[in-house]
């Protein structure tokens, strides 16, 4: 299965490519109704082959000038094209139009099968055109011509040439991501069955059962069975043209363009930094084309931020949010004709210069990672994420942790994945000494500085801690790191002091544990050790989760919650909003600590006493 291969078909209008996949497989591609009575193929139509070595899956796209989007939609994700010229209108403008995108798309392989050859009186006719076919591919880089094929659908030998070739010629080589990915082409719903995708797989591979993220939809559903070449398989790979019937959604709800992945992989962004490709020397800054990516078709402003020889960097404005990954390949189109090819080398948005941006996007064209890795971490003062190595790099963890080492003037946090800029770790620094500063009697700990500085992970802020300590500007007392001048001997001690005398200021609305830790700039374990000091020694009552009250202070309130009774002859809710005018969740804590009491009754939220 792994030498499998997707075969697409390219070519203008009525150059035989419909009858080329009949005479090779006995598949008729135009199957409805407008087809038939038209003659053209009008969408993608898809149709396999066993061959003694492998399977072919063929894709045949339209080859008029009005249906590019659907050929572009069925050209993503080939691996190698048939490219069909008539002999006797030879080379066309969709000839032209398909070999572009095929270029673009970073199709490395393409035969070219010369169809009608019965109709050729004159061999020299044949001969020079073969030269022109091989002369315009020798005008692009990307795609290689294997081989030029005579074919004529009353000729069996040119058929088995065909078939040979396409048995014999080596799978090109593709990146594979390490996740899943596969754009649809079509969705349709089967009785019996749900909801079906179609698409090819571009990289990863999924089982059934498995789970799998619509990622427009930001939707995850299971794969409820796997079909290729019309028959029920287990698991799929890349090249693999396969329909998924998915479980837990509508096919109403899936469209054409949709990208399947794994949860957690990808982010979409509406914009991307791109390298452009163009075909002529056109001005396309802040113009509005079309851009296809995948089977997706969507539009975006282009915006140029640099041109030399190698292209143009640009940042495209998309319409809706993108999931590319790094050097996938697009296209960008007018509404007649193609205007650039290119590769994205940003798919995710940062907040950069201009200037800062062009040297960024110069490193990875170059995929010189060690520059983009510095670039970046000068850009994001608070530390620059590397879990999205994969989508962002084509790299793996592994692969972005070992680039991220030996990044001077950083800070690696591997546990976490994160890379801070010196500056970053500068910030830290002067933040943590402004606490100190603003609190003398402060009890930190990279936990719960972690709640205050909520940008840097705990590993990062315990190094700065510790090198703050190693620089004596800062000490540390049973586990805590202190102020200098801090001449607190039993830390424990002084924070039940502290919160007790904090909780009776506070009367009937006291804080949660958390805004009391937060407010007094002490670590969260020896606050949380001083409420069970506290409760134990019976001097604070626990009423909810995060609702602590001193015992003397509850006293106080169920006596005057007995007068409000007297006087009102019970008491609920509305009777102590009017009376205390204090937030609810303390009023409904107060009413249901007075269901403790023998003498107190509830009557359907009124408490009253029993023997009134």
């Amino acid at each position: 299965m792994d030498n499998d291969i997707i075969v697409g078909l390219g070519g203008h209008i009525d150059h035989g490519k419909t009858s080329l996949i009949k005479a090779l497989n006995g598949f008729d591609g135009d199957e409805s109704l407008q087809e038939k009575e038209r003659g053209i193929t009008l969408d993608i139509s898809f149709s396999e082959l066993k061959l003694p070595r492998r399977r072919v899956a063929f894709i045949d796209v339209p080859g008029h000038h009005k249906l590019v989007k659907n050929m572009i939609a069925g050209a993503f994700g080939i691996d190698v094209l048939l490219l069909v010229v008539a002999s006797d209108d030879g080379i066309m403008p969709q000839t032209i139009e398909h070999l572009e995108i095929a270029n673009f798309l970073g199709i490395q392989k393409a035969i070219c099968v010369i169809t009608k050859c019965d109709l050729v009186r004159d061999s020299t006719h044949l001969e020079s055109l073969k030269k022109e076919i091989e002369q315009v591919f020798a005008t692009f880089k990307n795609i290689s011509l294997e081989r030029i094929l005579d074919f004529s659908i009353y000729n069996k030998s040119s058929q088995e040439k065909i078939l040979t070739i396409l048995d014999s010629i080596i799978k090109p080589q593709k990146s594979d991501k390490g996740f899943f990915r596969y754009y649809i082409d079509r969705s349709f719903s089967l009785k019996g069955i749900g909801s079906v995708v179609s698409g090819s797989v571009v990289s990863g591979s999924i089982e059934v059962g498995q789970k799998i993220f619509i990622c427009e939809l930001q939707k995850e559903v299971s794969v409820r069975s796997l079909q290729m070449h019309n028959q029920q398989i287990q698991q799929v790979f890349p090249s693999h043209r396969v329909a998924i019937n998915l479980s837990g959604i509508n096919s109403t709800e899936l469209q054409r363009g949709f990208l399947l992945t794994q949860k957690g992989f990808m982010r979409g962004f509406d914009r991307i930094d791109v390298i452009l490709y163009g075909l002529s020397d056109e001005n396309i800054h802040n113009k509005t084309l079309y851009f296809f990516i995948g089977a997706k078709k969507c539009r975006a402003r282009v915006v140029i931020l640099k041109q030399d020889s190698k292209g143009s960097f640009a940042t495209l404005c998309l319409e809706e949010k993108i999931f590319a990954i790094f050097k996938e390949c697009f296209i960008l189109r007018d509404e007649t004709s193609n205007v650039a090819g290119g590769k994205v080398l940003n798919p995710i948005t940062d907040p950069i210069k201009k200037s800062q941006k062009i040297l960024l996007l110069e490193a990875l064209l170059q995929e010189d990672f060690a520059t983009a890795f510095y670039e970046i971490t000068q850009a994001h003062k608070r530390g620059f994420g590397l879990i999205s190595a994969t989508q962002r790099f084509g790299l793996t963890h592994e692969e972005a942790l070992e680039i991220a080492r030996d990044i001077k003037d950083a800070f690696l946090d591997s546990r976490n994945l994160v890379l801070y800029h010196q500056e970053s770790l500068a910030l830290i620094e002067k933040e943590v000494l402004q606490i100190f500063t603003k609190n003398p009697l402060a009890l930190l700990s990279a936990k719960s500085l972690a709640l205050k500085i909520v940008w840097a992970s705990e590993w990062v802020l315990d190094h700065i801690l510790n090198q703050l300590l190693e620089q004596g500007k800062i000490e540390k007392n049973n586990g805590l790191f202190i102020a200098k001048d801090n001449k607190i001997k039993d830390l424990q001690a002084y924070v039940s002091d502290k919160i007790f005398a904090l909780l009776l200021q506070e009367g009937k609305t006291p804080q949660a544990p958390y805004n009391l830790y937060d407010s007094l700039d002490i670590d969260r374990e020896i606050g949380d050790r001083a409420f069970k000091k506290l409760c134990a020694a019976q001097k604070v009552v626990r009423l909810q989760h995060n609702l602590f009250i001193p015992s003397v202070v509850l006293q106080n309130i169920v006596t005057s919650l007995r007068d409000l009774i007297q006087k009102y002859g019970y008491v609920d809710l509305m009777v102590l909003k009017q009376e205390w005018r204090i937030s609810r969740k303390y009023l409904i804590a107060y009413l249901d600590y007075l269901d403790r009491f023998d003498d107190i009754v509830n009557q359907e939220g009124r408490r009253l006493l029993r023997y009134a």
